[in-house]
């Protein structure tokens, strides 16, 4: 139907459009003639002829192209009617029995071609189901009832029907914002792009993920990014502030170095509320749109710290005149308590500045280092960074924490005792506050992880900040003992990593190590239920691990030590509770869950290691009610189920290797070692994981905390 109906459309959409810009062109053509001609005796006689002859022939053509084009298909219904009723074709018609009967056959589909273009191109007009869907579906994007918004849906819907009636196949899977991409494909900057950003920034804004329709054509990723500098129009700054939480959302898989002017146009959102203000008046209407100044200054910061995931780009902002002035004069504002104070919009500016810094300031390089030296040598920003710790809310200490901590870290800067302990003692009230396992199962507070994980950077490493943990806190043991307990599995895992820098830096009491925290800590990694692989096929296991054993029963396992048959553990209420799901959706649970059993294994290592003997260590797995079959068992069932490619499964068996090696030796031991085929196991794992290892090696990616390179599982299997 629709193939028989084209011909008229064909006409209508190329016939009448070429006639029209035809006109137009001539009509342009005209104008600049009598602009540059002066008025003789030629000039007149070309401006006769023009006017006289040439634009009314175009302009009867452009009528008749119009009739035949839209009125071609009622003239064929009416010639066609008009024929059937008649009925005379002439005297060969009738001595010919086939003409007849063929040219009514052959007028009735013309009457009937006729009749259903007529009926395909009215339908609109009786149609009202579009407009309610499209008022639906503007409704859940949450645009506004808009002139703009409508005529822009309207557009798709009709490009979506031209598609349609070219080529059906082209439109599956097509969607608004596939249409809104291909606007930034336009060379209109007022219309076309202004409107296909507005729908952008919607999708953004619902949360919707763009960068696969965006990020493998770089013209668009540079026009987007020329627009955030863009002045020219109606509606500028609105064009802006759209363009700008696009390419915020983009930032993080940006580079620099591929766009030319690129981190100018950025630069260009950071400047003066002042001058922005006077560049608004300016905006002729446009300006009643947007958010304002500050929402142009935070989308830019916004995009810069996505920007700051790159060593190279950080290069770049910092090597940019201007850019890191602007950046750092909030900090360093003598007036900046006070404006916090009186201004809640200011205080976000305050926030995603002490962001970007922050971001900035843990890359590695020259640019730090110098970034670092700056902040520390400025006395206002270190005093607002002190009074931002102490008296504000939880996104600008967040900042603040993050940014003094980095500040500590460089051992050349030298950071004052007195500043330095200001810090740990507000990250230890933060982190060590009460109630933290009565807190709900899903909540993450992120000022309290932020202050736990910058504990942990400061006391890695450096003998001397673990010490002043200790004074500033003398119960800091027993108080992260209590959160080895806590439900939030992140809370956990960073009350591990914490012990672990205390026992391998500090002067502890190795009789409370060995009874009390050691035994916690065994516990937890003996009972944690195994985590389903990614692929979801549970890794085999032999006949002799299918039993369970509860370490709640321990004196029955207590006796039951010399058995054959290996148990692995089961767990008890309390540990079941305290390994629900905690921080997210099923893939971050995962990767939280293995981030906490790494932490609980290296801390069992640094206690085995360096405080206790390796019988200290037989007894407090024996106190925790696990005989020796059970816990290679077990141990071999942690391996089997890290088996993936990831860095935190490698330093998990890396890890669960270092901790058996020794104990493989122990007469008691080493029999349930080799009936359990744990070398095996170990193989697999070393197979499995050997491509990760030598990838990291030739990339250099084993820095910072996690030691995931050395010593190679080969060396360990070995």
């Amino acid at each position: 139907m629709i193939w028989a109906c084209r011909i008229f459309n064909d006409l209508a959409e190329h016939l009448v459009p070429n006639f029209v810009s035809m006109l137009a062109e001539n009509i342009v053509s005209l104008a600049a003639r009598l602009r540059g001609t002066t008025w003789s005796v030629d000039g007149a006689f070309w401006f006769l002829y023009i006017g006289t002859i040439i634009l009314p022939f175009q302009a009867m053509s452009c009528v008749t192209a119009y009739l035949f084009g839209y009125s071609g298909p009622v003239a064929c219904i009416a010639f066609a009617l008009w024929r059937i009723a008649q009925r005379d074709y002439g005297e060969d018609a009738s001595s010919d029995g086939n003409l007849m009967p063929a040219l009514d056959i052959f007028y009735s589909l013309v009457l009937l071609q006729g009749g259903l273009y007529v009926l395909w191109i009215s339908w609109p007009l009786f149609d009202c189901s579009a407009a309610r869907s499209l008022r639906a579906y503007r409704r859940n994007l949450g645009l506004p009832d808009e002139q703009w918004c409508r005529s822009y849906l309207f557009r798709y819907l009709s490009d979506t029907r031209a598609r349609c009636w070219r080529e059906p196949a082209s439109i599956r899977g097509r969607r608004l914002r596939d249409f809104a991409v291909d606007s930034l494909d336009s060379g209109s900057w007022e219309d076309d792009m202004l409107s296909g950003l507005r729908f952008l920034d919607a999708f953004v804004t619902q949360g919707a993920d763009i960068r696969t329709q965006l990020l493998p054509f770089r013209p668009r990723i540079q026009k987007l990014i020329d627009a955030l500098g863009w002045r020219q129009s109606y509606g500028a700054r609105e064009m802006r502030e759209a363009a700008a939480r696009v390419v915020a959302h983009l930032a993080g898989d940006i580079h620099l170095a591929q766009f030319p002017g690129a981190i100018e146009c950025i630069s260009s959102l950071l400047q003066e509320e002042t001058t922005l203000l006077l560049t608004n008046k300016q905006d002729k209407g446009g300006s009643s749109r947007g958010g304002g100044p500050n929402q142009l200054i935070l989308q830019g910061l916004a995009i810069l710290e996505g920007l700051a995931f790159d060593d190279h780009n950080c290069r770049c902002m910092c090597s940019t005149p201007g850019l890191l002035r602007k950046v750092m004069a909030p900090l360093s504002s003598a007036n900046l308590m006070k404006d916090i104070s009186n201004n809640i919009n200011w205080a976000d500016v305050v926030s995603r500045s002490l962001k970007v810094l922050y971001k900035l300031l843990q890359t590695t390089g020259k640019t730090s280092r110098r970034l670092r030296r700056e902040i520390c040598t400025n006395k206002q920003s270190m005093s607002n960074l002190e009074s931002i710790l102490q008296h504000f809310d939880e996104e600008l200490q967040i900042g603040a924490m993050g940014i003094l901590t980095q500040l500590a870290l460089d051992l050349p800067i030298n950071l004052g005792n007195e500043t330095k302990g200001k810090l740990i003692k507000k990250q230890l009230q933060i982190f060590l506050a009460d109630g933290e396992g009565e807190e709900p199962v899903a909540e993450l507070k992120p000022r309290k992880a932020m202050a736990g994980r910058t504990l942990v950077l400061l006391s890695t490493k450096i003998e001397c900040n673990s010490a002043l943990i200790m004074t500033i806190q003398n119960d800091i043991m027993d108080r992260l003992s209590v959160i080895l307990d806590a439900k939030n599995t992140t809370y956990r895992a960073i009350a591990a990593q914490i012990l672990e820098n205390m026992c391998d830096y500090c002067d502890l009491d190795k009789q409370w190590i060995k009874e009390t925290l050691l035994p916690k800590v065994l516990a937890e990694i003996l009972s944690t239920k195994r985590v389903a692989p990614e692929n979801g096929v549970s890794p085999p296991r032999d006949e002799e691990n299918q039993q369970n054993s509860a370490p709640g029963n321990l004196e029955e396992n207590h006796n039951n030590d010399t058995q054959e048959d290996g148990t692995e553990i089961q767990e008890t209420s309390s540990t079941a509770e305290r390994n629900k799901p905690s921080d997210g959706g099923n893939e971050d649970e995962t990767t939280t869950t293995k981030l906490m059993r790494e932490a609980f294994l290296s801390l069992a290592l640094v206690i085995r290691d360096k405080l206790i003997s390796a019988d200290d260590f037989d007894d407090a797995i024996q106190k925790v009610g696990v005989g020796p079959a059970a816990f290679v068992a077990k141990m071999k069932a942690i391996v089997e189920d890290n088996c993936q490619e990831t860095a935190e499964s490698l330093r998990i068996v890396k890890l669960c290797c270092r901790i058996v090696e020794p104990m493989m030796q122990r007469h008691q031991y080493a029999q349930h070692f080799r009936n359990k085929e744990f070398v095996l196991s170990v193989s697999n794992a070393s197979e499995i994981m050997s491509n990760l290892e030598s990838c990291m090696l030739f990339a250099g990616t084993d820095f910072g905390l996690k030691n995931t390179m050395r010593p190679l599982l080969s060396d360990l299997k070995n």
